[in-house]
């Protein structure tokens, strides 16, 4: 969150990102591809990870705020999906996998509404095009206002 401001400005690095590190129930489903998958970091690979990972990021990062601290995966027929810290490759492959699974947006949107669960809803999209950019997020209300 404290680059925030970097990527709003398009100051952040994109592509030939070399390190595997971050917070994984924050990653984004591209960047758990990439940091638990079988390429060779020397390896020239298109990744997909650019600043639409970083959206992600944050919707995780608003989700565990709005959850006083607790975010939630649910499988996409809505099974709880849970974290087995000396497992985490299961939980990386029912997130990456087409269709799989995603942050849990149901115990936080009656304290939301549905104008901020639908901008968090943009910011945990799939597919990183469709997630909004920095800047729609630093003027939300515009956002909103574009997604009826």
């Amino acid at each position: 969150m404290e680059n925030f401001r970097l990527l709003i400005k398009g100051r952040t690095d994109t592509g030939g990102l070399k390190v595997k590190a971050g917070t994984l129930l924050h990653m984004s489903p591209e960047m758990m591809s990439y940091s638990f998958g079988d390429k060779d970091e020397d390896e020239v690979v298109l990744t997909g990870i650019g600043r639409a990972s970083d959206i992600w990021s944050v919707g995780c990062t608003a989700l565990e705020m709005v959850g006083q601290g607790v975010i939630s995966y649910k499988t996409a027929e809505g099974t709880p999906l849970v974290v087995e810290w000396d497992k985490p490759r299961k939980f990386v492959k029912e997130v990456t996998k087409t269709n799989g699974a995603g942050p849990d947006q149901s115990h936080v949107e009656r304290k939301i509404g549905p104008r901020l669960s639908l901008l968090l809803a943009a910011c945990l999209a799939r597919e990183p095009v469709k997630r909004p950019t920095a800047s729609a997020l630093e003027g939300p209300l515009t956002f909103l206002k574009q997604q009826g």
